[in-house]
């Protein structure tokens, strides 16, 4: 099995490893966002003014979930292959 040279093998691992930072950011606001929702369920002092309610209410879907774990795998898999370019 023929790999790609090393600039392609680098320049993919790069952009995972940029990718992979990029959704840690986005996971990060994903949590605090279901911390938020679940805190707005919690409380028995709904608002019949609250405009964000419909909002706050939808439980969070699988991608909300494991978006986290969805990054940290992109990230090492970036990682991965920067040092399989580097070693080549």
């Amino acid at each position: 099995m023929n790999l790609p040279d090393y600039e392609t093998l680098l320049a993919i691992g790069v952009t995972l490893v940029m990718a992979g930072v990029i959704l840690r950011g986005f996971a990060a606001q994903t949590r605090r966002d279901i911390a938020r929702r679940k805190e707005h369920r919690i409380d028995a002092r709904k608002s019949a003014e609250a405009y964000l309610s419909g909002e706050l209410d939808r439980p969070p879907g699988w991608f909300e979930r494991n978006l986290g774990l969805l990054a940290n795998v992109i990230l090492v898999a970036g990682v991965v292959i920067t040092a399989v370019a580097f070693a080549r």
